[in-house]
């Protein structure tokens, strides 16, 4: 089971030395995977959400594309005078070369701390951050995606919420198949404003991608994805469950805490 909250609060650590650094700042995902029921490790270089428009927002390993890019530049031409080294921040200040030292021993040694971090070995549970030079994150998410290191296509997760928290389960990826029974929702669980569904036993079930559009078009989470649409997944079917319980708003499918 793999949980994203955005936006987060981004390592001390690291927002010290991007401080010092000068770098204009950033925002952070920080990424919980459970891998306790894992065959195989997980990780994941690229997360990308998209809002009511179709705007994406990336959010891409923290060591690779961030710490490694933020510096200081030491070079043999400071100030433009060919055989003077030194050492300069992004934005072009000079600083001591005692500073510039201690400021490029701390950046390597959290890019190697942090490189690759945001995976976990079979059987573990870990968290780790990504980041994005998009401060401006919207308020409402009507998509995600993931990107394992090993796979050059992203992969759909189930819709979280609104900001600033977003907790989300991936999504299914195999064909679903059409359930024997109808689960059925507990009136106390619906929201105020929200009717009950309708009986969808003799349905036409949802693929993932009529359930992401339904619910994008106003279809309550729980009837989009836990009765139109079978989950195969354990974080598809723990998100349904938490419905059930009270856990999950059916509406949105957004955590609500339980």
């Amino acid at each position: 089971m793999l949980t994203v909250e955005l936006p987060a609060a981004g390592p001390p650590e690291v927002e010290q030395l991007r401080t010092d650094l000068k770098i204009s700042p950033v925002r952070y995902a920080k990424v919980g995977i459970d891998n306790r029921k894992g065959t195989e490790d997980v990780s994941v270089d690229l997360i990308t959400v998209y809002d009511e428009n179709g705007t994406s927002y990336e959010f891409q390993d923290l060591s690779v594309h961030h710490i490694a890019d933020w510096g200081p530049n030491y070079t043999d031409a400071l100030g433009g005078v060919e055989g003077k080294y030194g050492y300069t921040l992004a934005d072009g200040t000079v600083i001591e070369e005692d500073l510039g030292d201690d400021l490029s021993r701390k950046s390597t040694d959290l890019h190697n701390r942090f490189l690759h971090g945001t995976g976990a070995s079979k059987l573990e549970v870990s968290t780790g951050w990504l980041a994005s030079t998009t401060t401006e994150l919207p308020e409402r998410i009507t998509g995600i995606t993931i990107r394992p290191y090993w796979l050059s296509e992203e992969v759909s997760m189930a819709p979280g919420g609104t900001m600033p928290s977003v907790k989300a389960s991936p999504a299914p990826t195999a064909t679903p198949t059409t359930p024997p029974t109808q689960p059925t929702i507990p009136p106390s669980k619906l929201a105020p404003t929200e009717d009950a569904p309708s009986d969808t036993s003799a349905a036409q079930k949802f693929t993932y991608e009529e359930a992401l559009a339904a619910l994008n078009n106003g279809m309550p989470y729980y009837e989009a994805f836990c009765l139109r649409y079978e989950p195969t997944t354990d974080g598809g079917r723990s998100q349904c469950e938490g419905i059930e319980a009270g856990t999950v708003d059916p509406v949105t499918g957004e955590y609500l805490g339980g």
